[in-house]
């Protein structure tokens, strides 16, 4: 077995998808929808749908794409490749001219009444590097038998090349189901969604669900693949994104843009350090300035100003966090001397001279401070749904009493997503608990 690690470097640089989708949209092989009523094969709705089998009735088209795959199949190194009919079969015999590569045809189930084999036509040599190629990959459970049939035919499989990845669970179904096999993408449907919303021929979301929208799901440890599904189904919804650890791991140039896509972002850098430091950390938020992003109201007004100062003239709002909701009242009168209220209190009196856009608090801080600064943006963490366990969380309180005592917006985030189904969690406590939508 040759062993390549391609599914996280797609054979298409951005400027090339850019291309790329532009054409495949001149020629009427995307639909989208922004209401996701597009039904998928293998069950469930989609936005956006990758119909290349269309490309038949346009020569063009059919040139145009078996010249992308020709490219992919010439960098990996293939002495052979497959097709698994019918998504890419009109493209098959163009690309073998173009590569001048043999190929295979590999049906999932054999033809009944046939002289020669009656599930695979061609012929190959064991020992050959074989490339499965295929239009999209979701799941990955329709490369099983085309991947067992290589194998059985002593061929060396190479990363099958896709020319969209749907990033639905392929890696693990691969795993689950025994294919010791990569996924070379040219690119993934997350960069078409992108294109599609920054270019105005999708919406992001209705801008009225945002403004009535209190919830921020914090997106805490998962994976940028682990979210992707959660969010593309929330992203009509007008939720906020709340960004800590995939921040770090995926980079603030990378990951907001990437996000941005879906909702509007909350970057809890927590920033807390001197002045210049923590402008130099702003200074990154520029090019895709955040809805929000954190400072920890402990470092003093000029730090908190610093922030303030370096972003104004975006519409990022500065918050200022207070005490963390996990800290108890003797937790917090060892660190801060005082009892959380009360350094609550003086944090939010620091940040609005700072001129901070907001605070950070426990639901349990949000009504006295409301009164006191009637002007600021309260978000508050540490919410949940009744009969919810609270965790490591301390000073809570229900999403609608929070919103109810002055909060803005709600912070949720295991509740949501340990749910079995994390999508409809969101919705039920929208629905049934702060009677939106």
């Amino acid at each position: 077995m040759i062993d390549f690690y391609l599914s996280e470097t797609p054979w298409l640089a951005p400027w090339e998808q850019d291309i790329v989708i532009k054409q495949l949209l001149h020629y009427d092989l995307i639909k989208f929808d922004n209401a996701r009523s597009l039904p998928l094969k293998s069950g469930g709705m989609t936005d956006i749908y990758i119909n290349l089998r269309n490309a038949r009735s346009n020569p063009g088209a059919i040139e145009f794409i078996s010249n992308l795959y020709a490219i992919a199949l010439q960098r990996i190194g293939a002495d052979i490749f497959a097709e698994v009919p019918d998504a890419v079969s009109c493209f098959a015999g163009a690309i073998s001219v173009k590569t001048g590569l043999s190929y295979l045809t590999i049906r999932e189930k054999a033809k009944e009444g046939r002289v020669t084999k009656a599930d695979v036509i061609g012929n190959s040599s064991p020992g050959e590097n074989i490339c499965i190629i295929d239009d999209v990959i979701t799941d990955g459970a329709s490369k099983l038998a085309p991947y067992r049939k290589c194998l059985s035919m002593g061929l060396e499989i190479l990363p099958n090349i896709v020319l969209v990845d749907r990033q639905q669970g392929w890696k693990e179904n691969f795993w689950k189901l025994g294919i010791n096999a990569d996924v070379w993408p040219g690119m993934t449907l997350h960069d078409i969604r992108k294109y599609l919303v920054m270019n105005g021929l999708m919406e992001k979301c209705d801008p009225e669900f945002e403004k009535k929208n209190p919830i921020i799901v914090a997106l805490d440890g998962k994976s940028w693949e682990g979210i992707l599904p959660f969010i593309d189904q929330l992203r009509t919804s007008g939720c906020i994104f709340k960004v800590n650890d995939l921040l770090f791991d995926r980079g603030i140039s990378n990951l907001i843009s990437n996000l941005q896509v879906y909702g509007r972002v909350m970057a809890d850098l927590k920033s807390h350090d001197i002045g210049n430091t923590v402008k130099n950390i702003m200074k990154h938020l520029l090019p895709n300035p955040p809805w929000a992003v954190t400072v920890h109201g402990t470092g003093g007004e000029e730090m908190i100003r610093a922030a303030v100062n370096t972003l104004e003239g975006t519409e990022t709002k500065v918050l200022a966090v207070t005490v963390l909701t996990s800290i108890d009242p003797t937790t917090c009168k060892e660190i801060y001397t005082r009892i959380p209220i009360n350094q609550v209190k003086k944090i939010a009196e620091i940040a609005h001279r700072a001129g901070a856009h907001g605070v950070v608090c426990s639901p349990q801080e949000v009504s006295m401070l409301r009164k006191l600064y009637p002007g600021f943006i309260y978000v508050t963490p540490g919410t949940r749904s009744p009969g919810v366990s609270a965790d490591d969380q301390k000073r809570i309180d229900t999403p609608a009493n929070a919103i109810r005592n002055g909060s803005n917006y709600v912070v949720m985030g295991r509740q949501i997503l340990n749910a079995p189904d994390p999508v409809a969690e969101v919705k039920r406590v929208l629905e049934k608990e702060l009677f939106i939508f």
